[in-house]
């Protein structure tokens, strides 16, 4: 793999991945904890049974690390907090994220949350429709957003957007240009998910990746795919006006970088290529699971194989046996005996 934009420490061990709703996050996650386990890295996570939505990270309890040593990963969804983020890493530790259209992002996560319960309709494209209107004022006079969570701007959100200063802003358009400028400071790389292989191969440039350290299959890819109109997707990008512009500059930022980088479009076809065969080594087929998303079958080889195991795991039960082991691992400080097994990961996706 091509490493001649790679950063000055490589391979990079210290990261945080700044998670947006319904960008191929859970995707990303699962990466990102094989290669933590892979390579002995220790996660900053609280205490056991914390969910995967940490929220406001100054109010949880969050184990020390073992003796002598630091954390080096955060990769759960929260509201973004650089300043605290930077206590707990070492100065050295690179951001980055994903975002995504702001149209198909709201979409999927419409449809995953279930928002229609909220309306006493069938059809998806009105219960959308119905959704907007019940909105009317928001972001013109009100920052407050009815059934919103997760769903409406979500991406600015989870990137620490302040909503209310910018409904009371006067200049709009300076106070999101402000907003923009201070994340180009604090993130190293965004991410387009339309785009997700090729982001990968760009991670992987940057920071001393291999193939296998990227490899995946999609986690929580919905089994349904919702009709909308056109005329409602317009909708749906004027009421996502803030995504709308991270979206669209983030996106020129992301092509920018990839014309500057020889030969990564080839990279990319044949990552897909290894992906691929990934794929077919571990799985045989697929089956409706929870929230009405694929869980993958895996083939008598897969069933028996780290990483098989590993990238169809989710990220809840995944992080759940990684608190579990920070928590029993501080006291003698045996982190090199900690490390998740084949006998975990089958353990937990087959409860034996």
């Amino acid at each position: 793999m091509t490493n001649n934009t790679q950063f000055e420490l490589c391979p990079l061990r210290n990261f945080v991945f700044v998670k947006t709703h319904k960008t191929g996050s859970s995707t990303m996650s699962n990466i990102l904890l094989r290669y933590s386990e892979n390579h002995k890295l220790n996660q900053l996570m609280g205490r056991y049974p914390t969910g995967t939505e940490y929220r406001d990270l100054t109010k949880h309890l969050y184990p020390p690390p073992p003796h002598n040593q630091h954390y080096n990963v955060f990769l759960m969804h929260a509201d973004y907090n650089y300043q605290f983020l930077m206590t707990k890493l070492p100065e050295n530790t690179k951001f980055f994220t994903f975002t995504r259209n702001p149209v198909s992002r709201y979409i999927s996560a419409f449809n995953f949350f279930k928002l229609h319960k909220w309306y006493d309709v069938e059809d998806f494209d009105n219960a959308v429709n119905l959704h907007i209107a019940d909105n009317d004022k928001y972001l013109v006079s009100t920052d407050k957003c009815n059934h919103c969570s997760r769903t409406v701007n979500s991406v600015a959100h989870d990137l620490g957007f302040d909503f209310k200063g910018y409904v009371q802003s006067e200049t709009k358009k300076s106070f999101l240009d402000d907003f923009l400028r201070r994340l180009g400071k604090e993130i190293d790389i965004f991410l387009i998910s339309e785009y997700y292989d090729l982001s990968l191969v760009l991670l992987a440039r940057r920071f001393c990746w291999t193939f296998d350290d990227i490899s995946y299959l999609k986690s929580l890819e919905s089994s349904s795919r919702p009709f909308v109109s056109e005329s409602t997707k317009k909708k749906i990008l004027e009421f996502q006006h803030v995504d709308a512009v991270i979206y669209d500059f983030y996106n020129k930022t992301f092509w920018d970088l990839i014309d500057k980088e020889e030969g990564i479009l080839e990279e990319a076809e044949r990552f897909k290529e290894h992906n691929k065969m990934m794929h077919n080594k571990c799985v045989s087929g697929k089956q409706t699971g929870s929230y009405n998303t694929y869980q993958f079958v895996l083939t008598d080889f897969g069933r028996t194989d780290f990483q098989c195991l590993a990238m169809s795991s989710r990220v809840l039960p995944f992080a759940h046996l990684i608190e579990k082991r920070n928590q029993g691992l501080r006291n003698d400080g045996a982190h090199q005996d900690g490390y998740l097994t084949l006998q975990d990961l089958y353990n937990a996706r087959y409860g034996h």
